[in-house]
């Protein structure tokens, strides 16, 4: 991991859940543009449907320290 990817990271967990979710969409629409049709229309579905989970409550975001301790525990 890079110095730039560790300060990106910091700082995209600092963003409100609606811009933690349009940067998200902005990096896949990115890395999607390297895939094949099927592949990006089938991925564009799925973020679509985790995004309205965690919109509507079914599902929340959890910050990535908390996700780094609990793989700490986990993994020792």
């Amino acid at each position: 991991m890079t110095a730039q990817y560790a300060e990106m990271t910091r700082a995209a967990l600092t963003l409100s859940t609606d811009e933690k979710l349009s940067f998200a969409e902005q990096l896949v629409a990115v890395a999607g543009s390297e895939t094949s049709p099927e592949h990006e229309a089938a991925w564009q579905t799925e973020v679509q449907r985790r995004r309205e989970e965690v919109l509507c409550g079914k599902e929340k975001l959890v910050p990535g320290d908390e996700v780094e301790r609990s793989l700490d525990r986990l993994l020792g």
